[in-house]
């Protein structure tokens, strides 16, 4: 469904209220040519999963895209025919949003027992090929981690949901996969969602609510260190190199070109208690925050899409090779071919290796590759 929106306020769209009936999986219109299609791919936390926080994240990103005079469509097979209109209980701000998404409560990366997928809604619907969306936004495997689902399996089933989203969506479009945030797994209303943690495999041992914690919270660390891992891997399949991850403007402030990028949602939630509304589900104060990360991580690369390559500013090359041992993204894409199995397509020194042991333990592993990315993002406005 197409919608006009204001350039310069993000103005509620006041549609007819005439009802009518149509395929749900049908396309919509063709977009103006400044129209940005924008689809939402998710699970509970990108339906909204209650009235109360219906709209989730997406309504202030689609806020904050319009104000910054972009025209956007936020496209999918779900709640399209109508403009909500979100208040703000507490300052009253008001606006309406486009509420077209691809979010599915209680949704797998891809389905099993108990679980349906949202790889296999995906194919049914066959909606990326239908709406064609110019950007496409990722945030799965929270059902995944609670059910304590078997790592390496969901791990592959990322792997081919994000290739089939890059297979599907037109050359020139880009991906976003957003990390998953912690969850607060002791609270009485999701308590027993996470039985498995509670207890081993073969109900001989008991875990303490503590021990169910940690465990819970390491696997959501190693979740999202894949997901970079991934990211940085399917640039460099795209034949993205070090160089077309940024440019730079005249004030040094860094923009990404890029075909997948990654949101860091695990930093929008810093207070599980005040921003989770049952522990697992953000509340608007927690959807607000995760709604920054994308609007500044999309905006980034939508103001990058308007530098051309020829006016990119370039840097002239040292006269002398200048000794630097700071953790770069090339260091980070290398890391993560490492731990992906792709050391047959490249060599590493043993330099390189100690290099990337950035907690010392002995071996290369994700953790390090969590504490490289947050290395980077000391030193380079980039968003990964």
């Amino acid at each position: 469904m197409k919608k006009i929106i204001s350039t310069v306020l993000a103005a509620a769209v006041i549609l007819s209220s005439t009802t009518v009936l149509k395929n749900p999986y049908e396309p919509a219109e063709a977009a103006d040519d400044d129209m940005i299609r924008i689809m939402c791919i998710g699970d509970s936390i990108t339906d909204g999963y209650v009235p109360e926080y219906m709209g989730s994240y997406r309504k202030f990103l689609y806020r904050d895209l319009t104000e910054k005079g972009y025209n956007v469509d936020m496209v999918g097979v779900k709640d399209g025919g109508w403009t909500p209109v979100y208040t703000d209980p507490d300052t009253g701000e008001s606006f309406g949003y486009d509420n077209e998404n691809v979010g599915y409560s209680g949704y797998a990366v891809k389905s099993y027992s108990g679980r349906s997928g949202i790889y296999e809604k995906l194919v049914e619907t066959d909606c990326l090929k239908k709406y064609a969306p110019d950007i496409v936004t990722l945030q799965i495997g929270t059902n995944d981690i609670i059910d304590n689902h078997n790592a390496d399996e969901t791990y592959a089933s990322f792997e081919e949901l994000v290739d089939y989203i890059l297979e599907n969506i037109p050359e020139k479009s880009a991906l976003f996969i957003a990390e998953i945030p912690p969850v607060d797994p002791n609270r009485p209303e999701v308590y027993d969602w996470f039985t498995n943690y509670r207890h081993s495999a073969d109900w001989q041992t008991q875990y303490t609510d503590e021990e169910a914690a940690e465990a819970i919270e390491n696997n959501i660390m190693k979740y999202n260190a894949n997901i970079d891992a991934i990211a940085l891997d399917r640039n460099m399949d795209w034949g993205f190199s070090h160089d077309d991850f940024m440019v730079t403007d005249e004030n040094g402030m860094s923009t990404i070109l890029l075909k997948v990028g990654t949101i860091r949602n695990f930093e929008a939630i810093t207070d599980v208690k005040t921003q989770l509304f049952d522990g697992v589900h953000p509340n608007n104060i927690g959807y607000r925050a995760i709604g920054r990360q994308y609007s500044e991580a999309i905006l980034n690369y939508l103001e990058g899409q308007k530098t051309s390559p020829d006016e990119q500013p370039t840097t002239e090359a040292p006269t002398e090779p200048v000794e630097d041992d700071r953790f770069t993204v090339s260091d980070l894409v290398k890391m993560s071919r490492y731990l992906l199995g792709c050391s047959e397509e490249l060599t590493y020194t043993e330099a390189e290796l100690a290099k990337y042991d950035l907690d010392k333990d002995g071996e290369v592993d994700v953790y390090d590759l969590v504490l490289g990315r947050k290395a980077i993002l000391k030193t380079e406005e980039l968003f990964l």
